[in-house]
């Protein structure tokens, strides 16, 4: 008995001096080693002490708004797939998106109202809204787009961002204040009003609005953090969007009576250039005192471009031309 006892006291001794012997070798050359088979997962438990949306502060000192603002950057950061998908859309199409805002003087950071819309993406919602902006017929019309036969342009990405920019600057004259024009985007010009002359409060974070138009603006600011700092939430970002070696994007400024025999000359059939260009419904496009972007798909894949090319605006006026003319600086 006092054998075996002798015998366990040894082998304890021998597994205490062994385990001081690894923690001493540890210290000393810095064995460290971290168990990593999948992506990394980054917290977002703390958000930023301070942001800004469109040049305006947002209040969250105000534990309220803080709250608010971290459940739902929780939520839209946590790492998803379909995230990944949404940042590469985002890398090709938000700057096409910047220039047009630019050109309505319409701060920058509204380009998210479209990511939250729709995911950069030309889906239908069951409301009879549609597009990247997610636009109804009547407001496409009170905007400039034109819906007839031929043409819906609110599937057209950057003409439908154009009737976006038109809103939002009637909103801003009338509210004083990106936040709340973005907010109406949602809740419609009129319930905003409403909301303020009832509460007689004029900022959106003072007003008790309906939950969905709340909970828009907040997923608006945390879409805006997560485009802006992808890595500090486990995405890695390419330099390129793989969109940009998929997607060419032409300009033609004159009637084409034929689309099937257009998308001949760049070697793919009529559906597949409707499958890339959806506001076309017809196999002609009339084309009055303006221009229309048309995407294609590339031929061949080559190698991306490490750099986006330079954004293409849409033009409002533009000389007819002989022949469909493809834009070399704008290319992708």
């Amino acid at each position: 008995m006092r054998k075996t006892q002798l015998i366990a006291v040894l082998i304890l001794a021998f597994l205490l001096v062994g385990y001081g012997i690894y923690v001493k070798l540890s210290e000393e050359f810095n064995f460290n080693f971290t168990f990593n088979t999948g992506p990394q997962f980054y917290s977002s438990e703390n958000p930023p002490d301070q942001i800004y949306f469109a040049g305006e502060t947002v209040p969250l000192e105000d534990k309220k708004v803080s709250r608010r603002f971290a459940k739902e950057l929780k939520s839209q950061t946590y790492w998803h797939p379909a995230r990944a998908v949404m940042l590469d859309r985002a890398h090709f199409w938000l700057p096409h998106i910047t220039a047009i805002l630019k050109q309505y003087k319409v701060p920058e950071d509204l380009k998210y109202l479209a990511v939250v819309e729709s995911g950069l993406q030309n889906v239908d919602s069951p409301k009879n809204a549609g597009g990247f902006w997610q636009i109804i017929p009547q407001t496409a019309r009170n905007y400039g787009l034109v819906i007839n036969d031929e043409v819906d342009e609110r599937y057209h990405p950057l003409l439908a961002t154009q009737a976006a920019c038109r809103y939002l600057q009637s909103a801003h004259l009338l509210f004083s204040s990106w936040t709340n024009a973005a907010a109406s985007y949602n809740s419609g010009i009129n319930g905003m009003t409403q909301a303020m002359l009832r509460q007689r409060k004029s900022s959106f974070y003072q007003l008790k609005l309906n939950q969905q138009t709340t909970d828009y603006i907040f997923r608006i600011l945390a879409v805006k953090q997560l485009v802006e700092h992808p890595k500090e939430y486990g995405y890695k970002v390419s330099r390129y969007s793989t969109l940009n070696s998929r997607i060419r994007m032409i300009k033609v400024n004159k009637s084409i009576p034929n689309l099937t025999a257009f998308a001949q000359q760049y070697g793919i059939t009529y559906q597949t250039l409707r499958s890339y260009n959806p506001w076309i419904k017809k196999n002609t496009l009339t084309i009055k005192k303006k221009s229309y972007i048309l995407l294609i798909p590339r031929k061949n894949t080559p190698k991306p471009p490490l750099r986006a090319s330079k954004p293409i605006v849409p033009e409002t006026t533009g000389t007819a031309s002989s022949k469909p003319q493809e834009s070399n600086a704008n290319e992708y």
